[in-house]
Formats: structure tokens, C-alpha cells, sequence
């Protein structure tokens, strides 16, 4: 079956993306549409995991070879159409695939994130410091853009001074702001310039950008370029989809009394809280895979070059497994099963990092900014999702109050901040 009018590029699609979902959900699941080439888009929870979990028959390579095929046929990657970057890891299959995720893996675990948790409080605090005493801010300007890019760039291992050029032409690039794929390559070639410093001066510490300039794959050396790749890859997975989801987040409180209430009185159930809004706002809405041999995924029979749309938003409110899945629920006891940081040996590296940022944010913010309002007449979507579900302007107001630190700036060394 079809969906010719169907495009996640379109305005249509970023207004009515749960409806349009549901639609396909429940009358053509894996539906084809003619769009940019034309490709399948998987709607039900269980096709999508499915997909996830089978690399092997759905790739995430760009440059793929089938039968019959006199070389490579670049027709893969992660988005649709192909993005202008390559997308590092994301964008290779196994054995790479987990040979480039491999020296990786620690630096993310749970117990790492934990670890880190001291610093990325120090930098909530700042953030939220930044604007307390004015009595006015923009959510996503002044708290979701700037958290997700200074605990990134920190995490990584890269400049802290330019976290506000990072994260501006990252959030710009993600609803095709005029100009902001020139920004995005020059944020690459920035990076580029920091591999090629950090590789002469030689590592500092463990970071993951120390990782990977002392990492082997195949029993060689990362190239730069290579490198370069898959810092590109984490600043891209890390930031937006992050900056996204905590706008998302505030905005459902303000207009939800009862939830902000309840988290404000019991800061025990804002992991879940989280949990459920990742399931109920996916902020990566959807990804791309290549079907590599003949298989059949929802009663459609697929050959390879087939590419398929994994909607993710749409898996995550599936009614086969998400009870009422069009209402946030803060009780909800299998929001963990949601599939926004995606499934398998794809899994997000960053899927206990960014929950901690949200979570520290969002106790933040209920302790020390309790009565904020929203303009909500103010507050401007993405025209366009096809890659991150966000949000351009959320104005808000609230009553000044004290700064927490003083003689603090994360992006100088690190020193113990004193106490206002």
C-alpha cells in the first residue's frame, strides 16, 4: 500500500505528525510514499524494533554493494535524503560499526555518567544562574540550547568557549534556518582544526576525543577525517534532540499544573517523569535503514535498496504497547520501553548522559524557578521535523531570585565554585 502524500519534510507532517501516525498505524503500517525518491515508512512498534534488531538485513551504511550491482551504490545512511555529513558511526554496520563504538563504551555507561554528575550540576546551576535575577528568559535560547552544548562539549573533550557557536548552528541547522548548512560545515571544519591540535599535543586525560585519536580499528589508527566523523556524529546526536526534549518538557509543565505540582513535591519520580516524556515527545522522530536482501516486514515484501523510514514518534505511541499512549503519564510503568534513543547495537551512546542533564535541569528549574509562565502565544515549533522534533522561541516569566555561585565560568578550567 501507499502513502503518496506523505512526507516528514513537510509542514503538514510537523503539525499533524501524531494524528498522520496513528493513521498509517492502524489502516497501512509500512506504507510506501513517492517522496524524495521515494522510500517505506515503518509505523508499528514492533516492525520498528524488528528493523533495529536485525543490522544485518537493514543497514545503516551509505555505500553499499548488492547483487548484481557493479560497485558501491551510494543509497544508504541513517536520514532521507542523505545528509550532506557523513554521520560517524551511526552511519557504518557491524563489525565497524561496534569497532568504532568500542573505545567508546565505558565513557558512557551508567556508572560514568554518575561519576560526572558533580560537574554537570555546576553547569546547570551556571545556566540557571545566567538568568535569575532578570525575571525573564527563553527556554530554549537560555536554558535547552545552552545545557546540552556545554555538557557536551565538555564531556568530549572539546573547547568549552565555543559551546554557544556549536549549539547555534546545530539548533539552526535542524529547522533549515537560511544559511545554517554554511554554519554546520564550518562547525566540522573547526572540529577538524581541534583533532589536528589535540593529535600534535597529545591526550589529556581520557576524554572521548583522547579515545578516539588513540583508538584502532582493523589493527590501524582512527584516520582524522574519521575522527572528525564521529565527534560530528555525538555533537549532532547529543544536542538538539536534547535541546528539543527540555523545551518540550517545560512547556507540558506550564501547561499542566498538576504535573509540575506533583514533580515540585516529589523530585523522586522525575526520572520517570523524563522517561515518559522521551516516550511522549521523541525528539529524534525518526531514522533511516537500507534494505541489504529480500525480506518481508509487515506483510510488504521489501527488496534490497529498499530504504525504510523508522518512525519512531509513531512507535512510541503505538496502542499495542503503550496504554492511552496520547496522554503523559507521570505513573506510566513501561515508558522505559520507548524506543527514542532507538534499539540493538545502534543504541544512543548517549542514552544515560542525556536523561541526566534533563533530570538535573528539570529539578533545577522546579526548585529555583517554581512559578515560570510561558507565553504561549509567543512560543514557536520547527515549521519542519524530519530530523529533530524542537522548538525556535519559548519566552517565559518568573520572579527573580539569588544566584548560586560566584566566580564560576565552566568554560574556563575547571576550580571548585564557592557559594554566593
Amino acid at each position: 500500500m501507499s502513502a503518496p502524500v506523505f512526507d516528514h519534510h513537510s509542514e503538514d507532517f510537523a503539525a499533524r505528525w501524531p494524528q498522520i501516525y496513528a493513521e498509517l498505524r492502524a489502516t497501512c503500517p509500512v506504507a510506501h510514499t513517492e517522496a524524495h525518491g521515494g522510500y517505506q515508512v515503518v509505523t508499528r512498534y514492533a516492525d520498528v524494533k524488528r528493523v533495529m534488531s536485525d543490522p544485518e538485513t537493514f543497514a545503516c551504511g551509505r555505500d553499499l554493494t548488492f547483487d548484481g550491482a557493479d560497485g558501491p551504490i551510494t543509497t544508504g545512511g541513517v536520514t532521507i535524503p542523505i545528509n550532506p555529513v557523513r554521520m560517524g558511526m551511526m552511519e557504518t554496520d557491524p563489525p565497524l560499526s561496534q569497532a568504532y563504538r568500542r573505545p567508546l563504551a565505558n565513557l558512557f555507561t551508567a556508572k560514568a555518567v554518575a561519576a560526572y554528575e558533580p560537574r554537570m550540576a555546576e553547569i546547570v546551576t551556571w545556566v540557571v544562574d545566567r538568568v535569575i535575577e532578570r525575571g525573564h528568559l527563553d527556554f530554549v535560547d537560555d536554558l535547552a540550547n545552552p545545557l546540552p552544548a556545554l555538557v557536551s562539549l565538555d564531556y568530549f573533550g572539546l573547547p568549552l568557549q565555543k559551546w554557544d557557536e556549536y549549539a547555534t548552528a546545530l539548533h539552526r541547522a535542524a529547522y533549515r534556518e537560511k544559511g545554517s548548512a554554511r554554519a554546520v560545515l564550518a562547525l566540522v571544519d573547526d572540529v577538524r582544526a581541534v583533532v589536528a591540535e589535540r593529535k600534535a599535543s597529545g591526550p589529556r586525560g581520557g576524554d572521548v576525543l583522547d579515545r578516539l585519536l588513540t583508538a584502532e580499528v582493523n589493527g590501524a589508527p582512527l584516520p582524522d577525517e574519521d575522527v572528525v566523523n564521529q565527534v560530528f556524529m555525538l555533537l549532532n546526536g547529543g544536542i538538539d534532540t536534547s535541546t528539543a526534549l527540555i523545551a518540550s518538557m517545560f512547556l507540558h509543565l506550564a501547561q499542566h499544573p498538576d504535573d509540575r505540582t506533583a514533580l515540585a513535591a516529589d523530585p523522586s519520580r522525575i526520572p520517570a517523569a523524563v522517561d515518559e516524556m522521551l516516550r511522549y515527545f521523541t525528539p529524534g522522530p525518526g531514522v533511516a535503514r537500507t534494505v541489504t536482501r529480500p525480506v518481508e516486514l509487515g506483510g510488504v515484501s521489501l527488496r534490497p535498496g529498499d530504504r525504510l523510514l523508522l518512525a519512531l514518534g509513531s512507535a512510541n505511541h503505538d496502542e499495542e504497547v503503550f496504554d492511552d499512549p496520547e496522554s503523559v503519564r507521570l505513573d506510566r510503568d513501561n515508558a522505559g520501553k520507548h524506543l527514542a534513543f532507538g534499539h540493538g547495537l545502534h543504541r544512543c551512546l548517549g542514552a544515560f548522559l542525556a536523561p541526566a542533564e534533563m533530570r538535573l535541569l528539570l529539578e533545577a528549574v522546579l526548585r529555583r524557578l517554581p512559578d515560570y509562565e510561558i507565553d504561549v502565544s509567543a512560543v514557536v515549533h520547527y515549521p519542519t521535523i524530519p530530523l529533530i522534533n524542537g522548538w525556535i522561541a519559548m519566552p517565559a516569566t518568573f520572579p527573580p531570585g539569588p544566584r548560586v555561585l560566584k566566580g564560576f565560568d565552566p568554560t574556563l578550567p575547571v576550580r571548585a565554585p564557592a557559594a554566593v
